[in-house]
């Protein structure tokens, strides 16, 4: 099994491994897509944002972790990601209110 690690012992430092292989950044999404209300849901708004990292930041399709804000508590419904690849993902949010929610994120190279 290769060492999880990019640095091992004695190795040189060159371009090709110098690469933090993490991406952090904050979005601001206003859900504006009326979803009616189904089974023991209530209606809520959707909202969505697309997530572009920089050319070459990951070789591989990274970890994505999300946290979406709010300051009342019960609004913010859900806040998942789809379509993640080496180059970006695209976030989606629920929310009971049309209040533009900040949503941090966090990349990892796998």
């Amino acid at each position: 099994m290769p060492f999880p690690y990019p640095w091992q012992p004695g190795m040189r430092i060159t371009a090709d491994r110098l690469r933090a292989g993490l991406l952090t950044g904050t979005v601001n999404i206003t859900p504006t897509e009326e979803v009616p209300a189904s089974g023991a849901l209530g209606a809520y708004l959707r909202g969505t944002a697309t997530v572009t990292f920089p050319a070459g930041a990951f070789t591989e399709t990274p970890r994505i972790f999300l946290t979406g804000r709010s300051s009342v508590p019960g609004v913010l419904i859900e806040c998942n990601y789809t379509s993640q690849s080496e180059s970006g993902f695209t976030i989606t949010i629920a929310r009971q209110t049309s209040t533009l929610t900040v949503v941090d994120w966090l990349a990892i190279a796998a």
